[in-house]
């Protein structure tokens, strides 16, 4: 019983973090690629002018605060 007390506590962080909805902080949320165009971005709109939140796997509003989640992938 104890050895599946991590796993049981792993999936219900991971299950209250994916209940969170549009005010949600994703940690796991795809990086933005360090290219000229995505450093130069700011404002969703400038996000909204190529990617549209119809087309996108996951819940997206355009309410959405992109910069928030989606950071620049450091490093590369």
């Amino acid at each position: 019983m104890l050895r599946l007390l991590p796993i049981v506590l792993v999936i219900a962080v991971l299950l209250a973090g994916a209940a969170c909805g549009p005010k949600r902080l994703a940690p796991f949320a795809p990086h933005r690629p360090n290219t000229d165009f995505h450093r130069a971005a700011q404002t969703n709109q400038a996000c909204l002018g190529c990617h549209e939140t119809k087309t996108i796997r996951t819940e997206h509003q355009a309410s959405d605060d992109c910069l928030k989640c989606h950071r620049i992938l450091q490093g590369e």
